[in-house]
C-alpha cells in the first residue's frame, strides 16, 4: 500500500471559517467549517482533461480537444459526492479529485483505477458510510436541483475527542458569560 498524507482534524489552513451547522447554511456562505456523518456515498465520476492544462478536454471528431491546446490524447480527473448529516440537515458534499483522495485515504492512481475497475469501489463506499468528518466548505446553489451543495475545499476525518474537548470550552464560556450577567443584573 501506499501512506497518503491526510491532513490532521483541526489543522486547517482556513483558520477563520466559522462552525456552522448544516441547516445555517446559506447560499452567502463561501468559506465555512462543517461536521457531520457520511451518509451516502456515490459513484465517481470520471471525466477527460487536457494533460497540459487541466481543463476539460472535449470530443470532437472523434478526438479530444482542449480549447487551449487544441488536439490532445486526455488525462482523466474525477469528482465523488458523499451526502453527510449533522443532525440539523443533510447535504451533498461534492469533493473534486485531491479532496476525494484526501476524504478516500487513496491516492490519484488508486482512485483512478476505479474508473476501469467501478465494481472494486464498492467496498470502498461501504466503509467510508459512517465517517465522521470535517471539512472547510463552499456553499453552491444548485439550481438544477434547487439546492444547496457544499464543495469541499479541505476535508478532514473528524477526531471525537477533539470536538468534545471543543463543545466542553463553549459551555465553560457560555457559563463564565451567563455568571458575568447574572452578577450584573444583581448589582443593579
Amino acid at each position: 500500500t501506499v501512506d497518503v498524507e491526510v491532513p490532521v482534524a483541526g489543522a486547517s489552513r482556513q483558520q477563520g471559517a466559522a462552525r456552522k451547522k448544516l441547516s445555517e447554511l446559506s447560499e452567502a456562505d463561501s468559506t465555512v467549517e462543517v461536521l457531520g456523518t457520511v451518509v451516502q456515498v456515490f459513484d465517481i465520476k470520471f471525466f477527460e482533461v487536457c494533460p497540459d492544462c487541466g481543463k476539460r478536454a472535449k470530443p470532437l471528431n472523434n478526438v479530444f480537444s482542449c480549447g487551449q491546446h487544441g488536439a490532445v490524447k486526455p488525462s482523466y480527473s474525477y469528482v465523488m459526492n458523499a451526502v453527510i448529516d449533522d443532525g440539523t440537515e443533510t447535504m451533498r458534499l461534492v469533493l473534486f479529485r485531491r479532496m476525494a483522495d484526501h476524504l478516500l485515504k487513496k491516492t490519484e492512481q488508486e482512485v483512478l483505477s476505479y474508473r476501469l475497475q467501478p465494481d472494486s469501489f464498492q467496498q470502498v463506499k461501504n466503509d467510508l458510510l459512517g465517517s465522521f468528518v470535517k471539512a472547510v466548505v463552499r456553499v453552491n446553489k444548485n439550481e438544477l436541483f434547487d439546492r444547496l451543495e457544499l464543495v469541499a475545499q479541505e476535508v478532514y476525518e473528524a477526531n471525537p475527542d477533539e470536538e468534545i474537548a471543543r463543545l466542553n470550552d463553549e459551555l465553560a464560556a457560555a457559563e463564565v458569560n451567563s455568571q458575568k450577567l447574572k452578577e450584573t443584573s444583581d448589582a443593579q
